[in-house]
């Protein structure tokens, strides 16, 4: 009797086991990425922005980044009518794909919305253009022209060895080739800018911006949610921050989240 309760149990056990992996393989399968998207897209069609917002937060946690993902969490946030996480995510979309017209147009929506109306400060046309021009693309992109050109200066020097044209191959192929570390750069220095930017979106619905570093300072003015600002300095939990018109202030981390 012994022996066969101890083999009932055996199994029991052994039945038991099979059934929590069963269980672990169901619950992982339904934790995919695909999944959550498409579980996303479900909540979003039912107009149910709170879940499918959590859905593509979740994406995100398991550091599954991309533009489309932003784009819909921030229209989710949008729906909700927060406007600080919709600007965030809808300029953390922008940053990997620069040249998406649906992501600029819902920004200007969500931007349009927002209390602060900042005139940015006249820049250097030149300034201006060397912004546009490295932001054209991100760092993928300037990446995929990088390959693109190398691979072009090597048929070209391909050209030389076989066949000839030596003056015109030279020039050409050595073009290539300065012009694809000249992408590699511009890729870096996006690469950069995507992993760690020095802007910053107010997440609070308003708060005074300080005159220095402490919550005895003064008050010199007062932002809004949404609003976006560069980060120039830290002390501790404060950091200095300068306006799109120039002015500057201290601000608490709490108050607001990088792009």
């Amino acid at each position: 009797m012994l022996r066969s309760i101890k083999v009932q149990n055996s199994k029991f056990k052994t039945a038991s086991i099979v059934a929590l992996l069963f269980a672990f393989c169901f619950l992982n399968a339904a934790e995919t990425p695909e999944a959550l998207y498409k579980q996303a897209a479900n909540f979003y069609k039912a107009n149910d922005f709170a879940k499918a917002a959590a859905s593509y937060e979740n994406i995100l946690t398991q550091d599954l980044k991309s533009a489309e993902v932003y784009y819909n969490l921030g229209n989710c946030y949008y729906k909700l009518n927060n406007l600080g996480r919709a600007v965030l995510n809808y300029e953390r979309a922008l940053k990997l794909a620069p040249n998406d017209e649906d992501i600029k147009h819902n920004l200007q929506l969500a931007l349009h919305k927002t209390v602060d109306k900042i005139q940015p400060v006249p820049q250097l046309s030149i300034v201006t253009w060397w912004q546009s021009f490295t932001n054209w693309q991100s760092a993928k992109g300037w990446n995929t022209f990088a390959i693109v050109a190398l691979w072009l200066a090597f048929a070209v020097f391909a050209v030389y060895l076989f066949i000839g044209f030596k003056r015109i191959t030279t020039f050409v192929g050595s073009f290539l080739l300065i012009l694809s570390i000249a992408f590699v750069s511009l890729a870096f220095k996006q690469n950069k800018a995507e992993q760690y930017s020095d802007e910053a979106v107010l997440m609070v619905t308003s708060v005074y911006v300080k005159s220095a570093p402490d919550t005895n300072g003064n008050d010199i003015f007062v932002i809004h949610e949404g609003l976006k600002f560069r980060l120039l300095d830290n002390v501790g939990n404060w950091h200095k921050i300068r306006l799109a018109d120039g002015k500057t202030g201290w601000l608490q981390s709490t108050a607001f989240s990088r792009i």
